[in-house]
């Protein structure tokens, strides 16, 4: 299954004269849309919020390309059956001694298929094997490191140059340096629809541009004529910028017969755009970063992801604790500041107790007093006629015991006396809260009169 692309991709050009970045956003289907650049001197910081990774990157992924120094780079052409990439790269490892331009050890390599540009069907691919120098491209990776810029690929920009020109019939592509790279060029060999070679020239002084420059394309011609694919006198076309086109074409006329065609270069930024597309869609192979460095970095960013999160936890808690002690110490004065107001309410507090227990007990007299003076009322009111009531006793505010005289026969009547005090009411409740059953019994020797008693609970007065 295809990963799916960087949400950011930032491509950075840290030349010796200049230092440029720009920073891509990648849309779902890998297309690259510069969202901001920055250009400065090689010295000048680089924006720690565009290239840093944090534990933001876990959630919006961003892809750090930088590009090689084209002097750090050797470049070949080699033909290789076709295969899948493993055994592309197998192949190309039994033959980097016959390639490489340094010993095997010392080297950083990757490849990158050239696509075809004919319509003949060949058994056979065309690669470009890039070739650095490991302890330049420590060294650099080394800057990069200092600037803050861990880098998730490093590639050579010409390579994308070359596979972005349009080619038309056969000849050689001349790209000339430029800024602190003025004094080298690029010549790409195209025959046949097919990418034949690739050379890398350093030169010195202008003034001797033409002869050095005339040596490589002559030895490279005569390899072409040996190997069979230089089949016409070549055809030199010029991929350079308007400002340098002067100086470079009076020394390709000298080197040609035939007319020397123009052709404008990509600009950087449209360089940089099909770089980080390629990048993000998977597109390209070619990627000199080594693998070391690639778990390495890796690494260091679970570990920072780690740290800032176990930073984070321990902030938090501390900051847990500081308002915990804030809360414990607020709560403290405000209790230092109520037990104050208590002492100071203490005495008058006391006051206020007795003074509520006097009421209380007030209350209660009258209280008393009234049930009294309605139980008696009631039991007056409710004695029947012929029955005498000789005694009556209020104790302690919650009986009544009544005694009386009744004639022997109206002994009956007691019976309905109990039942008449009853359903005594008073403020629309029961005055008494139960009477027990009268009881009689014979007065003197001869009965005519019994003696009676009755007992009444009041209801309990309700006091506030």
């Amino acid at each position: 299954m295809k990963p799916s692309p960087p949400n950011a991709c930032n491509v950075l050009d840290l030349a010796a004269d200049r230092r440029r970045l720009w920073h891509f956003d990648i849309a779902g289907d890998g297309k690259a849309e510069l969202d901001e650049e920055f250009s400065g001197l090689p010295g000048d910081a680089l924006p720690d919020k565009q290239v840093a990774k944090d534990w933001r990157a876990l959630f919006s992924s961003r892809l750090n390309l930088a590009w090689l120094p084209a002097g750090s780079v050797f470049l070949r052409v080699t033909q290789f059956p076709k295969c899948d990439r493993t055994e592309l790269l197998a192949m190309v490892e039994l033959a980097l001694e016959k390639v490489s331009p340094l010993p095997v050890a010392q080297i950083v390599w990757t490849v990158e298929p050239v696509p075809t540009r004919t319509t003949v069907p060949s058994e056979m691919q065309t690669v470009i094997v890039l070739i650095a120098p490991r302890h330049e491209v420590e060294k650099f990776l080394g800057t990069l490191e200092g600037r803050g810029f861990l880098a998730d690929r490093l590639e050579a920009p010409l390579l994308h140059q070359v596979l972005a020109t349009k080619v038309e019939g056969d000849g050689a592509w001349v790209y000339p340096g430029s800024g602190a790279d003025a004094h080298s060029c690029l010549v790409a060999w195209w025959y046949g629809g097919e990418l034949r070679s690739l050379t890398l020239v350093k030169l010195t002084a202008p003034e001797h541009w033409q002869r050095e420059l005339g040596e490589v394309l002559t030895k490279s011609a005569w390899a072409g004529e040996l190997e069979g694919w230089l089949t016409s006198a070549p055809r030199f076309r010029l991929v350079s910028a308007p400002e340098d086109q002067e100086v470079w074409l009076h020394v390709l006329r000298d080197l040609s017969d035939s007319a020397v065609d123009v052709t404008k270069p990509c600009e950087p930024v449209a360089l940089a755009t099909l770089s980080a597309q390629r990048a993000a869609r998977g597109e390209s192979l070619a990627n000199l970063l080594p693998a070391e460095f690639t778990t390495r970095y890796r690494q260091q960013f679970v570990d920072s992801v780690w740290m800032r999160g176990l930073g984070a936890l321990v902030a938090v808690y501390v900051l847990g604790v500081a308002v915990f002690f804030a809360l414990l110490w607020q709560a403290e004065t405000q209790q230092r500041e109520e037990e104050g107001r208590v002492a100071g309410l203490a005495g008058s507090y006391t006051n206020a107790l007795v003074t509520r227990a006097r009421i209380q007990v007030l209350k209660e007299q009258i209280a008393l007093k009234y049930a009294a003076i309605e139980s008696l009322k009631a039991v007056s009111a409710k004695l029947p006629e012929g029955m005498v009531l000789t005694d009556y006793a209020f104790q302690r505010g919650k009986r009544v015991s009544l005694r009386g005289l009744v004639p022997a026969d109206q002994i009956s009547k007691l019976t309905d006396y109990s039942a008449a005090l009853q359903t005594s009411m008073l403020n629309g409740v029961p005055l008494f809260k139960s009477v027990s059953a009268p009881s009689s019994q014979g007065s003197g020797a001869v009965a005519s009169q019994f003696n009676w008693t009755l007992s009444c609970e009041l209801r309990g007065p309700e006091i506030e």
